[in-house]
């Protein structure tokens, strides 16, 4: 297994190790099938799970593809490191058979057994801490559920039936475009105001810290309408989207999906690819478009595929330029800054584990995922924007100790022992600028459908600009199933366009 340059990982004994190892690194990093000076079917830029799924889709059904990706590593924002054999997803996690994309990869490759369950119960600490001011209680689980899906209905039901006629069908676009609109223009604050007398203190504290896990800033940053459609995707009731989508993952990880997806697409003869490769520029002319990367190398393609991060648009070269719309969208971007981080706990009394609490200390939830193999309680825990007021950044390991010895029960506060922590900073990484996509306020109705269209010979399909799932893992797989689809659509026509002038 080899090291790829993201991510680190800290233990009282070795201090800071910077690189994390995983299956997800690609040696040698560069592989062609035909000369650099012939002119591919498509290039996709991005190895994330859009870039994977279009590529693997266009190989397969024939077309001559290049996958360019700037790591040194499959995934984009989902990928595993493996320590002391256990897996740790550093961006990415969950998965569910709820959400359909994705699971149609998992049981396609065989990976439909391979599940393990996040929040197992039967721990000594089987319990939630919630922590309201200078108040702290310890809650059950299923007060946890209780009240945590109590605030999430209140606060989601802005038409007084759940969504269920207002947005009743996830993944479209164009139903209730009077609601969208006028929703569109709340923020979370705006929306929790509203209702902020239905709620105890505690509510509140219990309902803000699981937007601000979501969204991952403060909540007058996030709009509503992602929150919205959350509620909507977990079948409209307050506890279905933590039921689908925090409880279980791959027990060999994402990666070993990637690797996967990867491997068909090889398999096929007709895919190359270059790693470590960033890309500076996407030249669109005579119906050719030629790739430019940082290094100067130069790739031709009929159509181009790119993936990349709506954080990330920006710092690509467009000729010609991207519409106005397209770059407004690209510079306003996703507000979602934020930390994840892993810490393992000594010994398994934290495996049932978990807490909330507004504003916190830099962590504002945490939850047990399993223990590793050496015994210990494994936890999850998020954190706003570090430029939040109760943000931290992740270059401090007595920041982010005290920022999760913050949400333990005080009493056990000073009995505790971190054996390792294991993160990445996404808002660093210049190919990512922040972690999942969660969209400000009068973004989505403005420029969703702008990010979505093809500017010519390219076309986009980051799962920041998917319908249904955007901003998981699903939405990455759907809007790359799609737009390779619309590739192979449009060149056919092209072709047959041109042998009916023969």
């Amino acid at each position: 297994m080899v090291n790829s340059s993201d991510g680190f990982t800290w233990t009282p004994t070795e201090g800071i190790s910077q690189g994390l190892p995983t299956i997800g690194v690609v040696v040698p990093p560069a592989r062609s099938i035909q000369p650099q000076t012939a002119t591919y079917d498509a290039i996709v830029i991005g190895s994330g799970y859009a870039g994977l799924v279009a590529a693997r889709d266009l190989a397969t059904q024939g077309k001559k593809t290049l996958l360019i990706e700037a790591r040194d590593r499959l995934g984009g924002r989902t990928w595993h490191a493996t320590i002391d054999g256990f897996n740790y997803e550093i961006g990415g996690t969950w998965l569910h058979w709820h959400m359909p994309h994705i699971y149609r990869e998992i049981s396609l490759y065989g990976l439909h057994n391979d599940w393990m369950v996040t929040q197992n119960p039967g721990s000594k600490e089987d319990y939630c801490t919630v922590t309201t001011g200078d108040k702290q209680r310890n809650i059950s689980h299923d007060d946890e559920a209780y009240f945590g899906g109590r605030v999430n209905e209140i606060f989601c039901n802005v038409d007084g039936n759940n969504l269920r006629q207002s947005w009743k069908y996830t993944f479209g676009t164009n139903q209730s475009p009077e609601f969208m609109a006028k929703w569109d223009k709340f923020s979370c604050k705006d929306r929790l105001d509203q209702i902020r007398d239905q709620l105890t203190a505690e509510e509140a504290t219990i309902l803000e810290a699981q937007l601000v896990q979501m969204g991952g800033n403060s909540i007058d940053k996030m709009g509503l309408l992602d929150a919205l459609r959350w509620f909507a995707l977990g079948s409209h009731t307050g506890t279905g989207l933590n039921e689908i989508a925090l409880h279980t993952r791959l027990r060999s990880g994402n990666s070993e999906l990637h690797r996967r997806i990867f491997g068909h697409a090889l398999s096929s003869g007709n895919l190359s690819y270059s790693f470590k490769t960033p890309v500076q520029r996407i030249e669109d002319k005579g119906g050719i478009v030629t790739v430019t990367a940082r290094d100067g190398q130069k790739w031709k393609a009929k159509s181009i595929i790119c993936t990349v991060p709506l954080n990330v648009l920006s710092s690509i070269e467009f000729y010609p330029p991207l519409s106005a719309d397209k770059v407004a969208a690209s510079q306003e971007g996703s507000v979602n800054k934020c930390n994840k981080v892993h810490v393992d706990l000594a010994g398994p009394d934290y495996l049932s584990w978990s807490s909330l609490t507004t504003p916190g200390k830099g962590l504002v939830a945490a939850f047990g995922d399993h223990l590793t193999p050496a015994g210990n309680s494994h936890l999850v825990a998020f954190g706003p924007d570090p430029k939040t007021a109760a943000g931290i950044t992740l270059d401090s390991i007595e920041g982010i100790t005290s920022a999760l010895t913050y949400l333990l029960p005080k009493e056990k506060q000073n009995e505790v022992s971190v054996t390792r922590i294991v993160t990445h900073d996404w808002n660093k990484d210049e190919f990512a600028k922040g972690t999942w996509c969660y969209l400000p306020t009068d973004f989505t109705t403005k420029y969703l459908a702008a990010l979505q269209r093809s500017h010519g010979n390219v076309y986009f399909a980051s799962g920041d600009f998917s319908d249904g799932w955007r901003g998981w893992i699903d939405g990455a797989v759907h809007i790359g199933m799609q737009v390779a689809h619309q590739v192979i659509q449009k060149q056919k026509q092209t072709t047959a366009a041109v042998r009916s002038h023969i």
